[in-house]
């Protein structure tokens, strides 16, 4: 007859809490992968208008434009610091819900220990009766076949 392991409810739980968590690091990772190619993207338009300003500016440029330009590279380069740090952050998370993945992954292995205990446990019981079963069956036949060849009457 199949039994049911006592804590199965816990270790079901454990194991939809470790699903979870790797949906959430997968996410994460996404997102962080996401925001690192913002980065990247920013940062090659900010060494493409220091290249035209470089070169405007061999050419002559008048003070206006100039202006224009060192504004602009400023506002890139305060949208990179802000991208970096959203890279940073977003790497923080994943950082945590990986160490959060290794708490329910290390949770689980033991559930699943606990219940492997138990198993080898239940099959040794049943194998210890089976064998009792066993010798009680052949003790009746040892002792059939013996009370045939030694008739009382």
């Amino acid at each position: 007859m199949p039994r049911e392991f006592a804590l199965q409810p816990l270790l079901e739980h454990a194991r939809h809490r470790l699903e979870a968590a790797e949906r959430l690091m997968r996410m994460l990772k996404r997102k962080e992968d996401a925001a690192t190619g913002r980065l990247l993207e920013l940062q090659g338009y900010l060494g493409e208008y220091r290249q035209r300003l470089t070169g405007s500016s061999q050419g002559g440029m008048d003070i206006l434009m100039f202006r224009d330009f060192h504004s602009f590279i400023a506002k890139l380069e305060h949208a990179i610091r802000r991208q970096e740090q959203e890279v940073a952050d977003l790497h923080g998370r994943w950082c945590q819900a990986r160490e959060q993945w290794f708490e329910l992954r290390r949770r689980l292995k033991s559930f699943e220990v606990l219940e492997e205990r138990q198993r080898t446990l239940w099959a040794r019981a049943e194998s210890r009766r089976e064998q009792r079963q066993f010798d009680e069956l052949a003790g009746r036949a040892a002792c059939a076949a013996a009370d045939v060849g030694n008739p009382k009457s």
